[in-house]
């Protein structure tokens, strides 16, 4: 009696949903080949998953091989549990996504800077207390004074990288 209950509690899954199963794992595959090794060595997979990404990198100009080796790929990640590797990919696209905020208040506070002066310098010491405000007050003052674009650029690309700095330290 209790196997027939048993037997009514697992619910099949249709072919529908395997195949869209097959077909997310597959991708997850396509996805960890496209990560930098740095990014890789922190992804909780093992030495054959390693072998078959780096075979991946080996046969990418041709379309139909690599499109069978995401397939081979594909079936050695469902022998495996796929859940650690999705939140270590979780974990790095938000490293990601805070990187590129970074990158745009950077640019954002640098743009102030360009357009304001002094006053969006203070500013920034003010939010960020780890900005250098006589290194950021000379490259505007450098930036304000230099007569080509290409010294113009130069001093902006340096105002951003002191920004970018402060943001990364702070």
């Amino acid at each position: 009696m209790e196997n027939e209950a048993e037997f009514y509690e697992i619910e099949p899954v249709s072919k529908s949903q395997l195949k869209r199963d097959s077909h997310n794992i597959q991708v997850l595959g396509k996805r960890l080949t496209a990560l930098s090794s740095d990014q890789l060595s922190r992804m909780p997979v093992d030495e054959a998953i390693l072998e078959a990404i780096a075979l991946a990198h080996k046969i990418h100009n041709k379309r139909s091989a690599l499109k069978r080796h995401y397939q081979f790929l594909g079936k050695l990640l469902r022998a495996r549990d796929t859940q650690a590797i999705f939140t270590a990919l979780q974990a790095i696209d938000q490293e990601s996504q805070h990187s590129i905020q970074r990158h745009h208040r950077a640019e954002h506070w640098r743009d102030q800077i360009i357009d304001k002066g002094i006053d969006a310098i203070n500013a920034l010491v003010d939010e960020i207390a780890l900005a250098d405000r006589q290194k950021l007050r000379q490259f505007w003052r450098n930036h304000e004074n230099a007569k080509t674009d290409a010294k113009k650029i130069q001093h902006s690309r340096l105002i951003y990288k002191e920004i970018k700095q402060a943001l990364d330290s702070g």
